[in-house]
Parts: C-alpha cells; structure tokens; sequence
C-alpha cells in the first residue's frame, strides 16, 4: 500500500535492483527524493569500482514508459489503478484528534442524560393521563346515584389513542350514561387525538343492590400514546362504594328446634320496604336436599282489592316465590317448612331475598342462613319470647313474654309430666315474675306439675297446652367484666311413665325445646328539654315568658344522647316542629351534624358511627314563636316528641327510642315553672 502520497518506481539493470520512493505533489507530479533516507533499498548487490567508472547507457522516454507500464500491471498484464486520481487524506493533528475525542464524549453525555430522563420522567408517566372518579362513599339499596369519570391530560404534548374501558361492579344497574365523548357499549370510550391539557367528563346514572355493608368495585383502565414516542401506556384507576343499612326492617319468626316430619312455619315480616326502588323480588329457600320441603301458605293478596297498593306473591317453583309489590304499608309472608328426615342432628336452611332484571341476573340483598336441631321425640316442645321462638335482640327493661306450648305426637299416653323453664341471665328481674300457674322457682328454673296445672297429670296422643308467664329485663346499670349480654330460655320435660316406652327410647331421648337468646341491645338513651334558663339559671331563651300574643318568644332545645356498650351505626334523632315553631338556625352539636329541612320543618341530627368510648352527645338548637290571636289563653306544643333510632352494631337491630311532648309549660325549666303556666297572654 502506498503511504505520504509517494510511488514507487522499479530500475532494472542487469546486476542491481533497487526500490525508490518518489513524493507526488498536490499536481500528482514526481518529485525526487531530497536525501538518501527517502530511498528504500529492499536488495541491492555489492558494486565493483569498474562497474562505478562504466558508462551508462541513457534510457528514452518509451523505454522509461515502457518499464512503467511493468511495473504498474498484475500478473495477468492488466493496468492497476491510476494512481494520479488516489486522494491520500492529510494526517490528523493532535489537536484536531482531542476535539473529536470531546465531541464525542459530548454526544454521548448528552445521549445518557436523555435516556436518564426519559426513564426517570417515565416513572409518572403514567400519572399524564388523570383519572378522578367521584362517588358517594355509601348508597342506599336500589337508590339512583352517579359516577363521575373525569379525565385530563396534565402534560403538554399530545395523547393519541386513549382508551377508557369502565368495569362496573357485579352489583350495579345501569340506568343512564352522560358524555360528550360516544360508547357503543356503554362501558368503552375510545378518543382518537386528546390535546395538551384537555379533558372531559363522563357521568353514568345507575343503583346498586347488594347486601348491607357490601363493597362494590368499580375499575376504570386506561391506555394512551404520546405523540412523538413509540411506546403505549397504562393505569387502572378504582372507586369503591359500601351499601348502607338496609332501608327496611325484617323480622324472621320460625322453630329452630323440629320434630322429623312435622310441618312448622315461618313468617317473614317487612316493614319500610323501598317500593319505589324496588317493586318485585324473589324470595328463595334452600336446604338439605331431599329432606327439606317449604310451602307458601300467605294469603295471595295481603292488601284488599280496594286498596290502591296492593302485594301478591305467587310460586315459580317449590323453593322460589315472586314478591310484586306497590304497597309501602307492612308486609307478611308465611310458609311452612319441613325436615321428613333425620340424617344428621342438625341441619341448615336459608332463605334470600334477590331482585332479578330484564335480563335474568340475580342481585342478592338479604341473605339469612339458621341451622335447625332435628328431635325425634313423641313430645313437641317449643319455647317462644314475645311472640318469637327465634333469637331476637331486647333492651334493658323490656318485659319477656314466654309462651312454652307442648302437645303429644306420640301414641302412647304420657302421665306425670313434668314442664320446665331454663331462663339463664344476670339481668332479670326475678322479683317482677307474672306466672298465672304459679310454678315452683329454684336456680333461675321454674317448674311446672300437675299440681299446678292438671292437664300433665295425663296427656293423651295428640293432647296439647300452653304455659304462659312473663318476667322483666333489668334496667341499665353498671355491668361488670365477664358478664354475658344475653337472656339465654329454653324447655325441658320429663314423664313419670319412662318405662311405657322402654322400646321406643329414642322416641324420649330429645327431652329439651328449642333455645331462643336474646341479646341485649347497647344502652342508649334520649333526654330532650326545651328551656327558658339553663341548669345554671342563666337565661338561653328570649322574650316574654308566658308568651305573649304578637310578641317573640324564643327557646333553646336541648338533645342529650347517652351510649356505652356497644358501638352505634347510622343513628338518626328527628323532630318536626309545628308549623307556629320558627327555625332560628343557631345550634350547637358535640359530635354528628345538624340539618334543617325548611319544606316539612323537621330537625334532622345523624351520626354515621358513634364508637364505644364516646358515652355523651349533646345537641342544641333555638327556635321561636310569635302566638297568635287564636292561641290565646292556650298552651302551646313546642315538640310533638322526638325519635331516635339506631342500629347496634353487635346486635345488628334496629333501637328505637321516643321523647315525651313538650308545651309552653316548658315542664323541665324548674326556674321557668315559677312565674310560667305556659297560656298565651
């Protein structure tokens, strides 16, 4: 290879050979060698001094062109390249080398910073694409609210390709969508192009019916580009709304303790229902199969055909009823329910109430599962509190009312019976016992012979009776650790002819009822005045006092609300004033909130959860009155009363509380009382 823009050219002489460099100028013209170290020798022989003194013959010019034209061809005789047209480049300085050496390290700093950032920026990248999803926290059963999808492109470049696809909960009825942007399956929204900083909002209408405390998912997943970048994006945003306390009360009376083969009812009793939420639904039964067996035995129409609400039931197969309904007044069903077969000593039964839509998809909201004591004994024995032999939550100082009805299936005749009533709790009130047969009482038992009631002294097959008798709960005091909040009954017998049946003795060996515990519900309490003068005699209302025809006269109502066993959800204390009582919107609330409803003049205080540790809740509000001529020498109702309910969290029922009405007399302001007989003036 040629090297410093130089040639090479070949002498021939009969005993030398030698090699010269020759430069090329930037003409490509020969130029000779300046010195003797530009020329390469690669073999030269040894000259002789006569060779040094022989004359040399000159070459001409075709000979030299001839020499060249050898020197510059392959073997095969072919020409090489021309040489005059070869551009040597000029060989780089060092300096021009270090700058290369910078601009390159340049670029490449430049290069790892982009991906540096790209990488860190596409750590958020996801976060380009807002989401925000607004909800209530908490729905009513079958009540319409809405979703409100908003997104927004907080970047300052383009998204191309965003997708939002809406998963809605399994619970969820979709009743109207709201936005700009076009689905074509209610749940998909596809936007081409969604410049910088630019958003929308999509609201879709709907219910959800589920059972009380339920969460229910909603997810939103989203895809993106972004303009100028080959790579896709996504996220999944979520939104979650818990069903509230069911709108309406239902009671469940049924045995929990059966005979083989004997029917027993059962009778569903709804109170508040929501028709106008929810106007049909099916109430279905499972249990053991084979053995379990339920019929409808309500009356089909339990409103009359004058009635403009109405409530049918009708049978769609032997374990699923269709509920069509209009009617807001209480609703009863009663069915009747069979074990034909003893295969184990318990058995458990259920019942759901689900709504079915067009499409046929079930949406359950009640759900209630009883495990049932299968007896196979001549005598049927049940015991029932205040009318209900199932378990059922009571308030400290309510009375129980017990009904023990027993009747012989057998058929052999039973003497000397002997009834018993196992009632087990520290918190009855022993001394308030009312028992019409006056049973014998020993170790919170009573019991019954024929001594007291001559019918045990023999019962004939298919013979029966009841015994009835009633005995207070305590009221509220202090409760000490360890004690069990619950009133725990049952019935028990035994015969004095055993050995009549020494052949049949499985037909005795079930000897005890049913057993029916009632928990106690938590001990709320409300205490309402309405006053002139506090407890401390300072005056909280204004005006003339009586009150005075024409003239204002203000109060101050006051709520104390008391609570310390259980934890409280959803409790609700409401007033409606009369029409006469003016709202002066000043109030106070210790905890919960505080709404007036200018439309019916009601007072509305709601905590949505009251927990145990907080024992007092204090509330107060003013109002007014300027009497009139027709109230004149009267004493005005300044509260027709009002109701407290709420529901115990350990328990799970419904505790409901009233107040006394309240006057002009103002019967709690002992200070008022005396110069105050509550007559308008």
């Amino acid at each position: 290879m040629l090297k410093n823009k130089s040639k090479l050219f070949k002498h021939n002489k009969e005993e030398d050979l030698v090699f010269t460099k020759h430069k090329i100028d930037d003409n490509n013209s020969l130029i000779e060698p300046d010195n003797e170290s530009e020329v390469d020798f690669f073999e030269k022989p040894i000259i002789s001094q006569d060779y040094n003194n022989e004359k040399k013959p000159k070459l001409a010019d075709s000979e030299i062109e001839g020499h060249l034209r050898e020197i510059y061809s392959d073997d095969d005789g072919e020409s090489l390249p021309d040489f005059k047209t070869i551009k040597i480049k000029k060989k780089r300085s060092l300096g021009l080398k270090l700058l290369y050496l910078f601009v390159v390290l340049v670029v490449i700093a430049i290069a790892s910073f982009s991906i540096f950032k790209y990488i860190k920026n596409n750590q958020d990248v996801a976060s380009v694409l807002k989401i925000t999803i607004t909800s209530p926290e908490k729905v009513i059963l079958g009540e319409d609210f809405l979703y409100e999808i908003e997104y927004q492109n907080t970047s300052n470049y383009n998204l191309d390709d965003v997708v939002l696809e809406v998963n809605y909960p399994d619970s969820f009825i979709l009743a109207e969508i709201y936005s700009v942007d076009q689905t074509t399956d209610k749940k998909t929204w596809k936007i081409d192009s969604l410049g910088a900083n630019l958003g929308g909002v999509i609201k879709i209408r709907g219910k959800i019916i589920n059972k009380e405390g339920s969460n229910n998912l909603l997810t939103v997943k989203t895809s993106y580009g972004i303009n100028g970048l080959s790579s896709s994006f996504s996220k999944d945003s979520l939104n979650s709304i818990v069903v509230g306390s069911l709108p309406f009360q239902i009671k469940e009376d049924y045995y929990s303790t059966v005979l083989v083969d004997e029917e027993y009812p059962l009778k569903l009793t709804i109170k508040d229902f929501p028709v106008d939420k929810i106007n049909k639904f099916i109430i279905s039964f499972s249990g053991p199969e084979e053995i379990f067996s339920v019929k409808d035995t309500t009356n089909k129409n339990t409103g009359t055909s004058s009635e403009a609400t109405i409530t049918k039931i009708s049978k769609i197969d032997n374990f699923n009823f269709l509920i069509e309904t209009s009617s807001i007044n209480e609703m009863s069903f009663d069915f009747k329910y069979k074990i034909s077969e003893r295969k184990n000593d318990q058995e458990n039964i259920s019942w759901t109430l689900k709504y079915i839509d067009d499409g046929g998809k079930e949406f359950v909201f009640l759900e209630k599962q009883v495990a049932l004591t299968i007896i196979k004994s001549d005598l049927n024995l049940n015991i029932s509190v205040n009318d209900s032999s199932t378990d059922t939550p009571v308030n400290f100082g309510d009375t129980l009312n017990y009904v023990i009805s027993y009747s012989n299936k057998g058929d052999k005749d039973m003497e000397d019976l002997v009834i018993m009533a196992v009632l087990k709790s520290d918190f009855l009130d022993w001394n308030s016992l009312k028992d019409s047969n006056d049973g014998s009482v020993s170790r919170r038992t009573i019991s019954w012979t024929a001594s007291e009631i001559s019918e045990l002294k023999k019962l004939e097959p298919g013979d029966g009776g009841e015994i009835k008798f009633s005995i207070n709960v305590t009221n509220y005091n202090n409760i000490e650790f360890g004690q069990d909040l619950n009133v725990a009954s049952y019935a028990q017998f035994s015969i004095g002819n055993i050995e009549d049946f020494s052949d049949e003795e499985d037909h005795l060996n079930d000897n005890s009822s049913n057993t029916v515990v009632n928990k106690l519900n938590s001990d709320l309490s409300i205490k309402e005045e309405v006053l002139y003068f506090d407890a401390n005699n300072i005056p909280v209302g204004s005006g003339p006092l009586p009150p005075v025809v024409g003239e204002k006269t203000s109060f101050k109502y006051y709520w104390t609300l008391k609570n310390s066993l259980h934890e409280l959800k959803d409790l609700k204390v409401e007033l409606a004033l009369p029409q006469y009582v003016i709202w002066d919107n000043n109030f106070n609330v210790s905890a919960g909130s505080l709404d007036y409803d200018p439309l019916t003049n009601k007072v509305i205080f709601s905590i949505s959860r009251w927990p145990v540790g907080i024992e007092t809740v204090d509330i107060n509000f003013s109002v007014s009155i300027i009497p009139t001529d027709s109230q004149y020498n009267k004493i005005i109702i300044l509260s027709s009363g009002s109701s407290l309910s709420a529901i115990d969290a350990e328990t799970n029922a419904t505790i409901i509380k009233t107040t006394d009405v309240k006057t002009s007399k103002l019967e709690d302001d002992v200070i008022a009382s005396y110069s105050n007989d509550g007559r308008v003036k």
